[in-house]
C-alpha cells in the first residue's frame, strides 16, 4: 500500500473553457490576472503496512545489560522492546495486564494472586514463559538493594511469594494495600537463559515484540520482529540501535539524518524540526518541579504558603523558563492521571487573593515601600526570605528569577541563593533554607508519603499533618481503582488546604522523528518505545 498526498489539476482544455467564461484579459492592465482553478487535494488516508527499518541511538557501554539494574532512560526504552512485565501502568495510571492476565486479592488486602498468560514464548527458543520465570526474577530482585535496582524499592513491602502452579504467582504483603500492583511492574527474566549466562553482559532475551539478533555494547544492536510474540506483529520489522557516548552527539547525528527518531529533554527541540522532513511530539514525564517551604521557620504559617501559590502565574513560568515544555500542576500527581482531580481551580493565579491571605497573617504595606511588613511587639519585619536553587541547569535559575519577580509584585522580597547540586541537597537535608526550588523524579506508584508524609524520606520542609498522614495511609490501603480514586481525591483536598509544598509543573520531553514515520502518540515517559509495534512507514513512489 502506498501513502501519498497528491492533487489533480483540471485539464488544459477545461481550464481554457473556464477562463473564457470570464472577462477578456486586458494586456494593458497588469493587475488583471488569469484565475487558476484547481480541485481540492485528494488525501489518501495512511494505512498500516508491514515492512521497513528504523534507526535510533542508545547509550554506549552500559554498566549492565540486566534490565533489573538499568537506571538509564535510553536503556529502559530499549529493554521495553525486548522484555515484558506482569503488569504495565498505562499513560493515565491504570494497571493494565501484560504477562499477568488477571489478578485479585483476598478480603484482607494482604494476599494477591496473579494468573499468568498462557502460551507466551521466550525468544531464541527457550520455551514457554511460566510462573517459574516470575519467581526466578523476584528472587533476583529480592537479592538487590535500591542502589542496585529501582525495582527493589518495594522489596520491603513483600513478606512472601510462591508459585502454586505453572501459571499462578502469589504475593503476600507486609501491609494490606495496592503495593503489589506496582511491585509487579518489573521486566521478567528467562530462568533457563539466566541460569546459563551472566545477565550483566549477555545478549538480552525476553518475550517482547523485538528480539536482539546482534548485540554490541560499543557499536550497535540489531533487532528484528519477534515472530512468536503473543500480540499482533509489529509493522516495522527491523530496528537498529547505534551506540553513542552522549546526548549532544546524538542530537548532532539527528541533524545529519543518521537517525530516524530519538527522545530528548532539550528545551530547544523546536530548532530540530524541519518543515516536511522532521517533527516532534511532547510527552509528559515524571519530572516534577515544586517549591518546598521550610515549615520550621517563616513558612510555618499556612497563609504564607497559600499566598505564594496564588501569587504565581505558572503558565508564564513554563512559557519563559521552559519554552513551553511542561504542564502546570498544583499537586504531585500527573494532571492526566485517573487519580488526579484535574487542573485545580483553587490556586489559579490571583494576586488579590494572595494579598488578602498575607493581610490575614498581619502583612501590610507601609507608605511607598513595595515590601510588605509585619509588626511584632512594635517592631516591623519585612516579608523577606531566601529561595534556594540548584543552578546546575540554566532553566532552573530562569524559573527562580521569574518566581522572585512575581512574588515581588505581591510585596515579597525574595533573595535567590544559587548553589551546585551537592550543596543544594546538603542544605535541604539540614533544613537550612526558607523556600527551595526542587525537582523530583516521581515513581509510577502515586503514593506521595515520601514527599509530604511525616518523616518522609524527602520531606525536606519537615511538614507534618496527622490528617494528611491518615489520608495517605488510605491511599496505600485501597485495593481497587474505585477505592483508590476516592482516597486520592480526599487526600488532594487536604493537600490543597495545608500546602506542604507548592506544585509548579511536570516537565515534558520530546520524541523527534522523521515524517516518514506514522507514530502512535499515546505514550508517556518510560513508555515511549512500548508504542513502536504500532508505528508504520509512509512509503513513497508507488501506488497501492
Amino acid at each position: 500500500m502506498i501513502f501519498k498526498r497528491f492533487a489533480l489539476l483540471l485539464s488544459a482544455a477545461a481550464l481554457a473553457f473556464i477562463c473564457g467564461c470570464g472577462s477578456e484579459w486586458d494586456e494593458d492592465n497588469p493587475s488583471d490576472t488569469i484565475p487558476v482553478y484547481t480541485l481540492p487535494p485528494i488525501i489518501r488516508e495512511a494505512e498500516p503496512a508491514v515492512g521497513g527499518e528504523l534507526v535510533f541511538p542508545v547509550p554506549q557501554n552500559p554498566v549492565s545489560l540486566n534490565p533489573l539494574k538499568t537506571k538509564n532512560v535510553g536503556l529502559y526504552n530499549l529493554f521495553s522492546l525486548i522484555y515484558e512485565k506482569p503488569i504495565r501502568i498505562d499513560v493515565r495510571g491504570h494497571a493494565e495486564p501484560e504477562l499477568a492476565e488477571t489478578w485479585e486479592t483476598d478480603e484482607t488486602g494482604l494476599e494477591w494472586t496473579f494468573k499468568l498468560r498462557e502460551g507466551v514464548q521466550w525468544q531464541m527458543g527457550y520455551g514457554e514463559m511460566t510462573s517459574a520465570d516470575v519467581i526466578y526474577t523476584i528472587n533476583q530482585l529480592q537479592s538487590m538493594s535500591v542502589s542496585d535496582s529501582n525495582y527493589a524499592y518495594y522489596n520491603n513491602a513483600i513478606s512472601g511469594y510462591s508459585a502454586p502452579d505453572r501459571y499462578t504467582v502469589t504475593l503476600t504483603l507486609t501491609q494490606p494495600g495496592n503495593a503489589a500492583l506496582y511491585y509487579m511492574t518489573f521486566p521478567v527474566l528467562c530462568k533457563a537463559y539466566g541460569d546459563s549466562v551472566n545477565l550483566d553482559s549477555a545478549k538480552p532475551v525476553g518475550t517482547g515484540p523485538y528480539q536482539a539478533d546482534t548485540f554490541s555494547k560499543t557499536d550497535s544492536i540489531e533487532l528484528s520482529a519477534n515472530a512468536q510474540w503473543w500480540r499482533q506483529q509489529p509493522y516495522i520489522q527491523k530496528l537498529t540501535a547505534l551506540c553513542y557516548p552522549d546526548h549532544d552527539t546524538e542530537l548532532a547525528a539527528f541533524r545529519q539524518n543518521l537517525f530516524d527518531f530519538l527522545t530528548t529533554s532539550s528545551l530547544t527541540v523546536d530548532t530540530y524540526r524541519k518543515f516536511g522532513e522532521t517533527n516532534y511530539v511532547d510527552y509528559l514525564t515524571q519530572h516534577y518541579d515544586c517549591l518546598v517551604p521550610n515549615t520550621n521557620g517563616l513558612f510555618a504559617d499556612v497563609n504564607l504558603r497559600l499566598a505564594v501559590a496564588h501569587a504565581l502565574d505558572k503558565r508564564d513560568i513554563v512559557a519563559k523558563g521552559l519554552l513551553g515544555h511542561a504542564v502546570v500542576t498544583d499537586y504531585p500527581i500527573s494532571p492526566d492521571s485517573y487519580l488526579s482531580a484535574g487542573p485545580a481551580k483553587i490556586f489559579e493565579f490571583n494576586r488579590q487573593m494572595a494579598m488578602d491571605m498575607l493581610e490575614q497573617s498581619g502583612y501590610r504595606r507601609r507608605g511607598d515601600d513595595p515590601i510588605l511588613k509585619r509588626t511584632v511587639e512594635d517592631k516591623a519585619y519585612d516579608l523577606s526570605f531566601e529561595l534556594l536553587v540548584n543552578g546546575n541547569e540554566t532553566y532552573r535559575l530562569d524559573v527562580a528569577k521569574n518566581i522572585a519577580a512575581q512574588l515581588y509584585q505581591c510585596g515579597m522580597d525574595v533573595r535567590i541563593v544559587e548553589v551546585d547540586a551537592a550543596e543544594h541537597k546538603k542544605r535541604l537535608e539540614a533544613g537550612n533554607f526558607d523556600l527551595a526550588l526542587c525537582s523530583f523524579y516521581l515513581d509510577i506508584n502515586p503514593d506521595a508519603s515520601y514527599l509530604i508524609g511525616t518523616n518522609g524520606a524527602v520531606n525536606y520542609g519537615n511538614f507534618s499533618d496527622s490528617e494528611l498522614d491518615s489520608l495517605l495511609a488510605e491511599c496505600r490501603a485501597a485495593i481497587n481503582e474505585e477505592a483508590m480514586k476516592l482516597a486520592y481525591t480526599r487526600m488532594q483536598d487536604r493537600f490543597l488546604l495545608t500546602m506542604p509544598h507548592i506544585g509548579l509543573y511536570f516537565r515534558t520531553n520530546a520524541l523527534l522523528y522523521h515524517n516518514k514515520i506514522n507514530i502512535a502518540e499515546s505514550f508517556r515517559d518510560r513508555h515511549v518505545f512500548a508504542t513502536i509495534p504500532k508505528w508504520y512507514l509512509y512509503v513513497e513512489g508507488q501506488e497501492g
